[in-house]
């Protein structure tokens, strides 16, 4: 009796199909959970308007602001920018080459590196989306083996 091959090649094509479109499933899903776990990291550390309107007071109306601007429009714009931090994340670019699927997630906002380099968001989201990391991707790897 001969061994014939061709369905273990075929199982291998299955297995490998499913691991691309999975695989590619698994990273889209674990970018946008980093991308909302940042989001909700960043809205914690905006000040609240109570924040602002205690600084306001403290400082007297003392705010460091533009030439010509009020320290009350001062005060209204930082209410108004209060949260672009959080807001200014996006998933920048998704590159799909072969086995490797790459997604960068940015921050255009101004001011975001120096608010990054001070509270460390975007570390701390991705210590909590990689807690649960390596259990998800066991689960994909389960599934995609189990087509064999």
């Amino acid at each position: 009796m001969r061994f014939d091959p061709s369905g273990m090649n075929q199982a291998f094509d299955r297995m490998q199909s499913a691991s691309r479109s999975k695989g590619h499933d698994f990273a889209d899903g674990q970018s946008k959970f980093f991308l909302r776990m940042v989001k909700k990291l960043g809205w914690k550390i905006a000040p609240t308007y109570q924040g602002l309107d205690a600084v306001y007071q403290k400082l007297k109306g003392r705010l460091k602001r533009k030439k010509g601007t009020t320290s009350l429009q001062e005060l209204a714009r930082r209410k108004a920018a209060r949260g672009t931090f959080a807001r200014g994340w996006q998933i920048g670019r998704v590159e799909n080459s072969g086995l490797r699927i790459r997604i960068w997630i940015i921050n255009e906002e101004k001011a975001a590196g120096i608010v990054e380099d001070k509270f460390h968001v975007a570390a701390t989201a991705a210590n909590v989306v990689g807690d649960n990391f390596k259990s998800k991707l066991e689960r994909m790897a389960k599934q995609v083996t189990g087509v064999f």
